[in-house]
């Protein structure tokens, strides 16, 4: 077997009892008194640490705490009889398992083997998520959906065409991960530069683009660059283009036609070698014919139009970006992340109005709060959790009163688990008044414990 097991126990006939019954086993089994003298022996190595709680030094729950920092290894806990509270206490700050003192061997062998096994598994399935990400992954963006399939694929036709792009799709669809997919492939300089021009007041805007001489107004007591000038041989994403004014529009349409830019309060053209790919969220041919935008500008700036449809048209993408972020998660803390059945139910259920940006925000947060290393139904935000208890609930054949009144326990009982229990926290997050929820707590007969 060979598994690296340290164990960390003061009392040294126990330590010996331990240390040969594992080696007995087949085990590399090291025993240490203190957790001082084991965490120099702790590392990305090491396959269990059996500790017990009370320990020379630093005590074995605060030594659990300082384990986590140093790797993702399982922890089993010692502890005596009649104190099982300190086991709990233990578990909760990241211990696995435990067991009471007096050993019983059989139980010791059974619980390392069946701890050591389940750190296998996690690691083949580790191996298994990035195997299956690399074969739903276009140099580093991630889908496998029909959508995202044909974007990889036009994209690679084009991006290394000296032409204009317009990327369009809803807030949060990833149009400017797509806009570095197209730099990235185009070969062109290393320069990315990317301009929100709904961010920026028009009046800064134009000096931000283009740049500006000293003394040009009031303010500018020096010569600056502008975006232009810094993407020359690069690439200039422009985001949200749909916000800039038709003056500059204008301006910009110039610019695509001639290369050439004019800092403010300058008289010289400067020649600019630049890929122009603008992004927006809104329909340009609607705001062509309501007069807001030029059908000039628009279609230089179309001449390869991506279109990048929402999340929720793109189900099969779903679970791989969840995938994909939580695989990141465990690079960054050691910690491999899985989702339960019925949390998968509610992700797949869920539109995801915010897209993928949405989505990031409440794998982030499920993996920060989840327990036991396993993201369950609990673990996600109210609204995802309401939103298919409102479908299931639509569906039934209870009369209108009914309906909503089941609706409404559920999402009050789902409020009080997430606050647990507390009910001005629940009222908060449910958006009602503490009196409203108190009311509706004694309705409904709900158990504040839940």
């Amino acid at each position: 077997m060979n598994d690296k097991i340290i164990i960390v126990e003061d009392d040294g006939g126990v330590r010996f009892f331990l240390e040969e019954a594992l080696k007995d086993e087949g085990y590399n089994a090291k025993g240490f008194e203190s957790y001082e003298e084991a965490s120099f022996e702790i590392g990305n190595d090491t396959d269990l640490i059996i500790m017990d709680i009370k320990l020379p030094g630093m005590d074995g729950l605060t030594a659990i705490e300082d384990v986590k920092k140093k790797a993702d290894v399982p922890i089993l806990i010692i502890t005596a009889h009649g104190t099982k509270k300190n086991a709990m206490d233990a578990i909760q700050r990241g211990a696995t398992d435990f067991f009471i003192k007096p050993i019983a061997l059989d139980e010791l062998k059974v619980m390392v083997k069946r701890v050591l096994g389940t750190r296998k598994l996690k690691r083949e399935l580790a191996l298994s998520r990035e195997e299956d990400l690399a074969q739903a992954t276009f140099h580093g963006v991630v889908g496998k959906s029909e959508g995202m399939r044909e974007i990889f694929k036009n994209v690679e036709k084009f991006a290394d065409k000296n032409i204009t792009v317009l990327i369009t799709g809803e807030t949060g669809v990833g149009k400017e991960v797509i806009a570095r997919l197209v730099h990235e492939l185009s070969k062109r300089g290393k320069e990315f530069v990317a301009v929100n021009c709904a961010s920026i007041p028009d009046n800064l805007l134009e000096s931000e683009l283009f740049g500006y001489e000293k003394g040009a107004f009031t303010g500018a007591y020096q010569q600056k660059q502008g975006k232009f000038e810094l993407a020359h041989t690069g690439t200039i994403v422009l985001d949200e283009i749909g916000e800039m004014s038709p003056y500059l529009q204008a301006k910009l349409l110039r610019v695509i036609e001639t290369k050439e830019i004019e800092r403010l309060g300058d008289v010289k053209k400067r020649k600019v070698d630049i890929r122009i790919i603008a992004t927006t969220n809104r329909d340009l041919e609607k705001e062509m014919k309501e007069g807001r935008f030029r059908e000039d500008l628009y279609y230089r700036l179309a001449q390869i139009h991506v279109v990048i449809p929402p999340l929720r048209e793109r189900n099969g993408d779903v679970l791989l970006l969840v995938e994909h972020l939580l695989l990141d998660t465990s690079k960054e803390t050691g910690k491999l992340i899985t989702v339960a059945d019925d949390a998968r139910r509610v992700l797949l259920d869920y539109k995801w109005p915010g897209n993928v940006r949405e989505l990031i925000n409440v794998i982030k947060r499920a993996a920060i709060m989840c327990d036991a290393d396993r993201i369950t139904i609990d673990d996600l935000p109210l609204h995802l959790r309401s939103d298919q208890t409102l479908t299931s609930v639509v569906y039934s054949d209870k009369s209108l009163d009914e309906a909503i009144s089941e609706l409404e326990r559920k999402m009050i009982i789902d409020a009080l688990k997430q606050t647990r229990g507390l009910q001005a926290k629940a009222a908060k997050l449910l958006g009602i008044s503490e009196r409203s929820i108190w009311y509706r707590i004694k309705k409904y007969n709900i158990d504040v414990n839940v």
